[in-house]
């Protein structure tokens, strides 16, 4: 006896739309790391001998933090991609099952 399963395309659209609004989203945060958390180098002070070093622990947040959204906006680019493949592939399986109920 072979076991029936029934997937919701609906439902996919729908996360792969999250996803693709999720991914835009993740646009202001990436282009705020970058651009509006600079700091000038000045702001640390003149003469005091930490000064580089923290404008280096800064500089090097800043680095990370923009790979860690590169990093998420890729995971999510991905995870869309894959969904809307696996949404296609049901799409072809349902398709392909009615047309030999029918044929």
């Amino acid at each position: 006896m072979s076991e029936r399963f029934k997937v919701d395309l609906d439902e996919l659209d729908g996360v792969v739309r999250q996803l693709r609004r999720l991914r835009a989203d993740m646009d202001e945060p990436s282009q705020k790391v970058k651009y509006s958390t600079t700091i000038p180098k000045s702001a640390f002070g003149i003469n005091f001998l930490e000064a580089n070093d923290l404008a280096g622990a800064h500089d090097d947040m800043q680095e990370y933090m923009s790979q860690v959204i590169n990093a998420l906006q890729d995971l999510i680019h991905k995870f869309g991609e894959k969904t809307e493949a696996s949404r296609g592939a049901y799409e072809d399986q349902e398709h392909g099952a009615k047309t030999s109920m029918n044929g």
